[in-house]
């Protein structure tokens, strides 16, 4: 599995079909009953922006998807009940909301209501004199703005890619449904039923996904439950207050007048081939740190360099998947604030004194996200500690080791590519990943000029963070960074 931009996935020319709702699946849901309880905050969020959007006559391109290799024949009425078994099963994918009026409302389809079928694409053609690769990417940007919309259901898209030596299988969601870590599941779960369904397989539905709806209601009850001096609230409060009252933005000034937004365009790069990965792993461990210390410690340097911050501030993305959770399929993500200092006298500290810094500030991170942001962004906003303006478009740091998910070693997952719709943006938010061939980087950035520059600048300076980090010829190395460790520590 791979993270990456849309363009970047294609197939050998063939016939398309997708997977979709049968007409009485369609009438059911949408005379749906509505289901009590709120969205979960980042549905509520994403909800009021999708209904202010589509006042405004906007184009809704906030979905993410996968699309994956598989190799030998197709049967579409095999992948159609697989599909079928894979919706009855994650209750959040049989919602829709209603946004017409005031709060959103909460549609659930009953699950015995759920069927698919699979239908060729009508007069299926490519545009004379258009590639291939730009058809398959136009079709399948133009199938996801159609179907992966929170006010109808289904919010996802199913589809194939006939060809002579397999099929080419994609997904898209509406964001309202879906997160990072369930797209890096969705094809192996359903690849997995596929094959159960080619072998004549159907055993009991498993229990074990978990209810997005119930994480939504455990949610706003946690919510609720934390005091304003909560130590999560404070840790917040504490940063924010730290850094000016407003929330992280790109180290680089990207060239956009305030409250202004460009078209994404999705970057990736290199930091770190299998050799390098293992030297930082081993230097890491020296340093009593995990590699996700490396990795934020990497970034911080490169900040700080380019910045002179004398202490760094992130917000990163930490799943918020509980015991029952693991494999559900919805939005399952919290934010959670990142800081500590990277500079001894004024210059940047050594890779090595920083890494425990790093470490340690993520394990306070972690322990913070257990409540979710949204309660400590009303205090804050409240007592006017944070900026309202800096909400828009913050700067959003992830880090995934794609090693570790279900369905890793599967071929849905080997051969997979992760990809988010291509709206717009203020910011230049990063999602590094780990596998085993390379540490990597995706940003989301402005395309215009001048904040792909700043992109050039900041990729050249992180690729050498990591590079100096991992070299094992510097001399005196060791030395310094335990000397730096002891002043920073």
């Amino acid at each position: 599995m791979i993270l990456g931009a849309l363009g970047t996935w294609t197939t050998a020319p063939g016939q398309v079909l997708h997977v979709r709702p049968t007409a009485p699946a369609l009438a059911a849901a949408a005379s749906a009953p509505v289901d009590p309880g709120p969205p979960s905050f980042l549905q509520g969020d994403h909800l009021r922006a999708y209904a202010a959007r589509r006042a405004a006559g906007g184009v809704h391109r906030a979905w993410t998807g996968t699309a994956t290799h598989l190799d030998g024949p197709f049967d579409g009425p095999a992948l159609a009940r697989a599909l079928t078994r894979f919706v009855r099963r994650h209750e959040g994918l049989r919602t829709w909301f209603d946004v017409d009026a005031g709060d959103p409302v909460r549609h659930l389809v009953p699950a015995d209501a759920v069927a698919f079928e699979t239908v060729e694409v009508p007069a299926f053609s490519p545009t004379p004199g258009l590639p291939w690769d730009e058809w398959l990417t136009t079709h399948l940007t133009a199938t996801f703005d159609a179907a992966c919309r929170p006010d109808s259901w289904a919010p996802f898209a199913l589809g194939v890619v006939v060809t002579d030596d397999g099929l080419g299988l994609f997904w898209g969601c509406d964001h309202a449904f879906t997160d990072g870590a369930s797209q890096l599941m969705v094809l192996s779960e359903i690849e997995e039923l596929y094959q159960a369904e080619l072998g004549g397989d159907a055993p009991d539905e498993p229990t074990t996904a978990g209810s997005f709806l119930d994480h939504a209601r455990a949610e706003h009850a946690l919510a609720a439950a934390t005091p304003p001096d909560a130590p999560e609230i404070q840790a917040w409060s504490g940063a924010v207050t730290t850094h000016g009252g407003r929330l992280p933005r790109f180290a680089l000034d990207l060239g956009l007048p305030p409250g202004e937004t460009a078209p994404v365009r999705i970057r990736s790069a290199d930091l770190l081939d299998a050799d390098g990965l293992a030297r930082l792993e081993a230097l890491a461990a020296e340093h009593g740190a995990r590699f996700t210390g490396a990795v934020f410690a990497g970034i911080a340097l490169t900040d700080a360099r380019l910045t002179g911050a004398a202490d760094w501030f992130g917000v990163t993305v930490v799943g918020s998947r509980g015991p029952g959770f693991e494999t559900a399929q919805g939005w399952l993500c919290n934010f959670a604030p990142v800081t500590f200092p990277v500079s001894e006298g004024g210059t940047p500290a050594s890779f090595g004194a920083v890494l425990p810094v790093a470490d340690a500030a993520f394990r306070r991170a972690r322990a913070v996200a257990a409540v979710p942001v949204h309660a400590a962004l009303g205090v804050m906003l409240a007592g006017g500690v944070l900026d309202p303006a800096s909400l828009g478009s913050p700067q959003l740091i992830s880090y995934l080791d794609l090693r570790r998910f279900p369905g890793a070693g599967r071929p849905a997952y080997a051969n997979g590519l992760h990809f988010t719709g291509e709206g717009r943006t203020a910011n230049a938010s990063l999602w590094v990943n780990r596998d085993h061939e390379r540490l990597y980087v995706v940003m989301q950035t402005p395309d215009v000029p001048s904040a792909q520059a700043a992109a050039d600048r900041y990729v050249a300076e992180l690729r050498a963070t990591f590079a100096a980090a991992a070299d094992p010829g510097e001399p005196g190395t060791e030395r310094r960074e335990e000397t730096g460790a002891a002043r920073l520590g």
